[in-house]
C-alpha cells in the first residue's frame, strides 16, 4: 500500500521502526491465489464486528492477481468515525488484531492493527475515517498496477531487489522501494487524469 503523498518518507520511517523491533526475514514470494481467500475469510469476520464500516477492501500487493508480494494481507476499512473504533477495541482484539498507535502517529484518521498467525505476521488492518484521502489513493494504486503489466513488472522488480538487499529489515526494505513507489504513484495519477481509471472500471 503506498503511503499518502507528501508524508511518505516520515511515515515509512515510523512504520519501519515499529515493525523492525519484531521483524522476521523479508521474503517476496510468487502470487498465491489463496491470498484472495484469506482476505475473504478476514472480511467475513470483520463485517461482524465493525458494524458501521462503509467498506472493507483488500489492498496492497496481495490484492493484485499475479503480483509477487510479501504474504501479508493488507485490509482497508473505512468507517464513519475512527474514534468509535478506538472507544472499544475488544471485538478486534478477540479476532487477534493488535492496535499499534505509534505506526501512523501523525494521522489521526488512520488506525493500524497487526495480526499474527502461528507466530508469523498474517495481516495488516488499516482503519480510516471517511474524510481521509488515503483510501482513494490506495484504490488508485491498486487499479493502476493491476491494469498496467509494465508497471506491475517494475513494481515487482523493485520489491524483489529491496528484499534481496535487506532480507532482515522491513524498515530498510520499505525505504529501498520508496522511490519506485513514488514514481508509480505519479504515473497512476496521470493515468487517472487521462481517463485510464474510468476505462478500467467500465
Amino acid at each position: 500500500m503506498p503511503p499518502p503523498r507528501g508524508k511518505l518518507r516520515r511515515r515509512q520511517r515510523r512504520y519501519g521502526d515499529e515493525v523492525t523491533d519484531e521483524a522476521r526475514v523479508v521474503e517476496v514470494v510468487a502470487y498465491d491465489p489463496a491470498w484472495s481467500e484469506r482476505f475473504t475469510a478476514a472480511q467475513r469476520l470483520l463485517v461482524g464486528v465493525l458494524l458501521t464500516a462503509v467498506s472493507i477492501e483488500h489492498i496492497g500487493s496481495t490484492s493484485i492477481p499475479g503480483l509477487a508480494a510479501k504474504p501479508i494481507i493488507d485490509i482497508q476499512v473505512v468507517v464513519p468515525e475512527v474514534e468509535a473504533v478506538l472507544a472499544d477495541l475488544r471485538s478486534l482484539e478477540l479476532l487477534g488484531y493488535v492496535y499499534r498507535p505509534l505506526v501512523f502517529p501523525d494521522d489521526d484518521q488512520h488506525l493500524f492493527f497487526v495480526k499474527d498467525t502461528a507466530g508469523m505476521r498474517a495481516e495488516h488492518l488499516h482503519v480510516f475515517g471517511v474524510t481521509s484521502p488515503v483510501p482513494a489513493e490506495n484504490r488508485l494504486f491498486r487499479a493502476y498496477i493491476a491494469a498496467d503489466a509494465e508497471a506491475a513488472r517494475r513494481y515487482e522488480a523493485a520489491k524483489r531487489r529491496a528484499a534481496e538487499r535487506h532480507p532482515d529489515s522491513r524498515a530498510r526494505y520499505g525505504a529501498a522501494k520508496e522511490e519506485a513507489m513514488r514514481q508509480l504513484m505519479a504515473e497512476a495519477r496521470l493515468w487517472r487524469s487521462s481517463g485510464g481509471w474510468r476505462s478500467a472500471e467500465s
